[in-house]
């Protein structure tokens, strides 16, 4: 890949076989053992605690001209940092398709996690192939800020995240072999790019496009954990206007915890055809399976006596999760005049999570075993009190509490419509973007209890819950781009209304002694400004300005089913209100040749901080307003695009940010007692630190990135606020060499890419995430769940 170099037949089998070694290597390092060492995992002791976006091709009159090149056999364009416009009025990045394509195939590599080598982005994965996946960008978690494919937003419309909310432990959509690049955008930016939840910014994900050429690719990798997978694609080229992209991957890991195996599959397709050279309809298809265990997070002291792979053993406790997941785009494009477009985006999705978890009463928590299992009982009966039902006495059947609900069955299915409609009106100093979005969801979560498997649903009698849920969200949106004073001077105004209308209706259950219907609104006027001055020649100072709103989770509305005074079941309207912030951001741009700098600050100030309450007698968490708070922090990124040097050409970035999110108000919490302004928020690493170095020299490539991650304060199970305790700063190291071959300049096997990845290089021992709980006997104690060891993978791909 890259620059690739004919070599003498004589040297190429010295390479080759150089190349293949290496990759056998790998495989035997596949199976290496790590040892456990306790003192390096990572906590500190617990202590008292006082809708529709423009693609590449709707930017192009804004950016400079982009170089095409040949990658895999097929001609893409390549991204740059000169793909971000010196104008732009908000701040933003990119990965470029190069970079995606030499991603590590270790399972550990997510779309999530791959975004780390970007400002203020902290991302993990607690199991491979993406199973409970996290990503937070600035101070601010998955809920918070929206992630698109083609400007389509992939945010549950009822739980805000993208991946791993309301338990859906390993709904996977996209791998990066999916992606063309993707485009970062922070803050509360313009209308045309932002979607629902923009609190924290934008990740626009970018279709993988057809190539011009017929051609494709197959390969394999195998390394540490046992992972392997294999994948193929093709590019059928272009018939008279019709190109078409065929894709298909499969990804197995036993996984570096214990009893963690996983397996997924993604399928994508992507059509492209020009009727004319007005007229474009394009088709992104994406469908992915996944199945395996998922991780428990894990007493701290159990880890060190057994090793920081150890889980509970299957025949104590065991969370099986299945998921599909699959959405389609029908994209079309019309340019109706010079300087007037319009394009239309019809989608449709489907997200179906399954999980039948089980937990032995022989281990549950008691004297002789001190510590909580997850998805336990509550031990007693409480809701047969409730004279509507359900009418599961599960000690009468099974001879206690413990052993009738020994297995629990969550089911968690979500399907929705929308379309997006977009016009533009470019004149010789503004472009107009007039637009809108409608996206209609259902969900359908639910949950039984019994004592034995496969569990019976039966409403009514072992029910927890049988709930069925609606939101609609529309927006209607206008923004002006003008250009000013020679184009020196660019400005944004923008203003955006969002209405959403949501139903949660709940059956008889476990949770909910009666049935009932709650209904909600909500809608915002949302402006946004921005601007752009250029001061010289390659600096440019920019501010912007916004103010957004988040909807509450849909568990806010559960809260709704109340019992009064005087034990009458009742419903109350729901009480918890939208998170409102106000976002203030400034800037600076330089670039010379192939050197970029930006400089940023930011400020947000919240209202309504959402917080997530969980009951330790039901397990039913709730949404809550916490108060007021602030985001804050600066942001630094360089850039040098490649050098050509006498040995081979070089490229480096280095990321530093600095992000602050405290509490700006005093309330007190269920279960925590008194949150004092000034108190952080959990899950927020102050500081973050990644670099990275590329050379490429006569086809050979190295790759060597590293990230630092500050401490961050953790929440208490249930109340969820912060405490004191703390997961230590650790760094991370990991490198990757290739070797692209050509053979021939046509035919099968014409470009052989060996890969030789290493993540995690020094082998760091750290938690991804922990929370502090409560053992038998009343002591603090940390939950949590370690990160991936070092990991060595090898792989090939051969191109036709």
């Amino acid at each position: 890949m890259g620059n690739t170099v004919r070599q003498p037949p004589i040297l190429l089998r010295h390479r080759t076989s150089v190349l293949a070694l290496a990759i056998l290597a790998a495989m035997a390092g596949g199976l290496h053992g790590t040892a456990a060492r306790a003192a390096d995992l990572g906590t500190a002791p617990v202590t008292n605690a006082g809708d529709g976006t423009s693609t590449p091709a709707d930017d192009a009159k804004k950016k400079p001209k982009k170089e095409v090149t040949q990658l895999n056999g097929v001609s893409v364009t390549a991204a740059t940092i000169n793909d971000v416009p010196p104008t732009a009025t908000y701040t933003q990045s990119q990965i470029d398709t190069e970079t995606l394509r030499n991603l590590s195939p270790a399972p550990v590599v997510t779309v999530q996690t791959m975004l780390n080598q970007q400002p203020s982005v902290f991302a993990y994965a607690n199991g491979p192939n993406g199973v409970e996946s996290s990503v937070n960008l600035r101070a601010f978690n998955s809920s918070q800020f929206s992630e698109t494919f083609a400007g389509v937003a992939l945010n549950d419309v009822f739980n805000g995240g993208v991946t791993n909310q309301a338990e859906n432990r390993n709904n996977v959509l996209l791998i990066p072999a999916n992606l063309q690049s993707v485009d970062i955008y922070r803050g509360i930016n313009n209308p045309a790019v932002n979607s629902y939840n923009s609190l924290g910014g934008t990740i626009n994900y970018v279709p993988r496009q057809p190539g011009d050429t017929m051609g494709g690719r197959v390969g394999a990798s195998y390394g540490s954990f046992r992972s392997y997978d294999y994948h193929a694609s093709f590019d059928t080229g272009d018939w008279n206007g019709l190109k078409q992209y065929f894709a298909f991957a499969h990804s197995s890991s036993r996984g570096w915890i214990d009893h963690t195996h996983d397996r997924n599959d993604n399928f994508y397709w992507a059509l492209s055809y020009a009727f004319d050279e007005n007229n474009t309809l394009s088709n992104y298809l994406l469908y992915n399976t996944n199945k395996g265990l998922s991780p428990f997070n894990m007493p701290q002291a159990l880890q060190q006596q057994y090793g920081r792979s150890y889980q509970w053993p299957l025949d104590w406790t065991s969370s099986p999760i299945k998921d599909r997941n699959w959405l389609d785009i029908v994209d079309w494009k019309s340019q109706f005049a010079d300087n007037v477009a319009f394009s239309n985006k019809l989608f449709f999705g489907r997200n179906e999570y399954l999980r039948t978890s089980y937990s032995n009463p022989l281990y549950q928590q008691s004297a002789t075993q001190p510590y909580n299992l997850e998805d336990n009982p509550s031990g007693y009966a409480f809701w047969l009190g409730n004279p509507d039902g359900p009418t599961y006495d599960p000690a009468a059947v099974f001879g206690s509490v413990e052993a009738g609900t020994a297995y629990h069955f969550y089911g968690y299915t979500t399907s929705g419509v929308g379309d997006t409609a977009e016009l533009t009106l470019s004149l010789p100093n503004n472009e107009v973007v007039i637009g809108g979005n409608v996206t209609w969801g259902k969900l359908h979560s639910r949950e039984y209890w019994y004592g034995s498997a496969p569990v019976p649903k039966i409403n009514g009698y072992n029910d927890t819950w049988d709930e069925h849920d609606h939101r609609t969200v529309s927006s209607l949106f206008a923004q002006d781009t003008v250009s000013l004073f020679d184009d020196r001077l660019h400005l944004t105004p923008g203003l955006k209304f969002i209405h959403a209308s949501t139903t949660n209706h709940d059956i008889v259950g476990i949770y909910y002694p009666i049935a009932g219907t709650v209904k909600d609104t909500e809608h915002f006027v949302s402006p946004t400004f921005g601007a752009n001055y250029q001061v010289a020649d390659g600096l440019n100072v920019y501010a912007s300005y916004g103010k957004n709103f988040k909807l509450p989770d849909i568990s806010a509305y559960y809260g709704a089913f109340q019992t009064d005074a005087n034990g009458n079941n009742t419903l109350v309207p729901p009480t918890v209100k939208p998170e409102y912030v106000e976002d203030y951001e400034v800037g600076a741009r330089y670039r010379v040749d192939g050197f970029s700098a930006t400089l940023n600050g930011y400020r947000e100030n919240f209202r309504n901080t959402f917080i997530t309450v969980t009951d330790p007698v039901t397990q039913l968490s709730h949404f809550r307003n916490g108060g007021s708070s602030r985001y804050q922090g600066v942001e630094l990124q360089l850039r040098e695009d490649w050098q050509t040097m006498s040995a081979g050409t070089f490229g480096a970035y280095f990321n530093y940010a600095h992000n602050q999110a405290k509490f700006t108000s005093s309330f007190t919490s269920d279960f925590a007692g008194q949150v004092n302004a000034g108190q952080p928020l959990a899950g927020v690493p102050q500081n973050l630190y990644s670099a990275g170095v590329t050379w490429k020299w006569q086809g050979w490539r190295v790759d060597a990135q590293g990230r630092f991650v500050d401490k961050q304060y953790i929440d208490q199970l249930f109340a969820g606020t912060p405490t004191a305790a703390t997961i230590k700063p650790y760094a991370v190291f990991d490198i990757g060499v290739s070797d692209t071959v050509q053979f021939a300049s046509s035919g099968f096997g014409h470009e052989v890419r060996f890969g030789l990845n290493v993540d995690n290089l020094f082998n760091r021992h750290y938690l991804n995430t922990a929370y502090t709980d409560t053992d038998y006997n009343g002591n603090d104690f940390i939950r949590g769940i370690i990160a991936a060891p070092r990991s060595v993978t090898g792989s090939v791909d051969i191109h036709f």
